[in-house]
């Protein structure tokens, strides 16, 4: 008989975790699982990569009221020390009804609304809740999540660095905390870089290429700082930037404010941006904190010379100066590692090398994890 499974989260528009659970999908036995996906919000950027076999099923709940929407609006401004997902949930948690269903294992693929949808509103033998963000810079209230969380029976962290964050914001015991990477399919991806891109990289160009959300964590305005000291240096830079998101009008400003026209170029989200990827001289990545870092290994992957910030992750996916050039927070520092790599030839094909020879095995090494995970006793 086929083990019930469901996954929740908000949406299936553009991120790491959304993408993460979609290669998850991709790749699990539909001879041994029914999948169940719920969401909030229909359709969304993934859409079209959802298997056939998984059934998706939309959370229906009534409409805010005035009320309710005043309430959130004003308790957001006037509580800071909570993420706007804790203020929102008990505002508008009796608008959702409990799912009637019983589920083998339901899983939360997030922190916020889909840990606290699944602790309160499903039922299932087995519940655990996914963090795929460094929790305590991402802005959690710990106080608030605990009660939560303790309904779990396992917490699954993204990285050994989001777990040890885990353990120490919460400093409960009883909490069972296990580390199971975002999947990622190296063969998809080099199978999808093949294909053409929509613009030609020009070879008299140093082509440099970001690709994440287009939000206030992956710190793009000191990208766009570090395109302009790159810039003035005299440098012929092309820095596209794959990704969409609430920060695209302030980085509109900044493309100005820094005469940057053509020079920073605003691609818009891309379903497959792995042919962008390949092609690049340079892969950039200016997070200020990451849960992992998805598109740092997608780039190793497809052995690109990087350059990161030093968030605590990209430790874990690069050596410094040996697959990857790690840099300090800020444009200086970011600029100057860009640099030895547009002037150091040798250097560039040390790390390629590197990134040759590198075997990456997180798909098998997590499909093993989640599938001790769902079988647990």
């Amino acid at each position: 008989m086929k083990k019930k499974i469901a996954f929740v989260l908000e949406s299936l528009h553009l991120g790491g975790a959304e993408k993460s659970l979609v290669t998850l999908l991709q790749n699990l036995d539909y001879s041994q699982y029914e999948i169940v996906l719920l969401t909030i919000v229909e359709g969304g950027f993934f859409k079209e990569q959802v298997p056939k076999e998984a059934q998706w099923q939309i959370i229906s709940a009534r409409n805010p009221t005035w009320f309710q929407r005043f309430r959130y609006f004003l308790e957001k401004k006037i509580n800071k020390k909570k993420h706007a997902s804790q203020i929102l949930w008990p505002i508008i948690s009796d608008n959702y009804k409990e799912i009637s269903d019983f589920y083998d294992v339901a899983i939360a693929y997030g922190q916020g609304f889909p840990t606290y949808f699944v602790a309160e509103k499903m039922k299932a033998k087995k519940k655990f809740a996914w963090i795929n963000v460094d929790y305590k810079k991402a802005g959690y209230n710990s106080n608030f999540d605990l009660p939560f969380y303790k309904k779990y029976d396992a917490l699954i962290a993204v990285s050994e660095e989001v777990k040890t964050t885990i353990e120490h914001v919460f400093n409960y015991s009883a909490l069972q905390i296990r580390v199971i990477k975002d999947i990622t399919d190296e063969i998809a991806v080099k199978q999808q870089a093949e294909k053409p891109t929509r613009i030609q990289f020009l070879k008299e160009n140093i082509n440099i290429l970001t690709v994440c959300r287009l939000a206030p964590e992956k710190g793009l305005s000191m990208a766009m700082e570090t395109c302009k000291l790159l810039k003035e240096k005299g440098y012929f830079v092309k820095w596209y930037f794959i990704g969409e998101g609430s920060e695209r009008s302030q980085l509109e400003l900044l493309i100005k404010k820094y005469n940057l026209q053509g020079t920073a170029v605003l691609l818009g989200a891309k379903i497959n941006p792995y042919p962008y990827m390949k092609a690049c001289d340079i892969y950039v990545q200016t997070s200020l904190f990451e849960g992992l870092g998805l598109t740092v290994i997608e780039a190793a992957i497809l052995q690109k010379p990087i350059v990161c910030t030093n968030f605590p992750t990209a430790y874990n996916i690069l050596k410094d100066n040996e697959t990857g050039l790690i840099a300090e927070m800020n444009p200086n520092a970011i600029a100057e590692q860009i640099e030895k790599l547009i002037k150091d030839e040798s250097l560039r094909k040390k790390l390629i090398s590197n990134l040759e020879q590198q075997e990456n095995k997180d798909k098998e090494q997590s499909l093993l994890q989640f599938e001790n995970l769902i079988n647990m006793p």
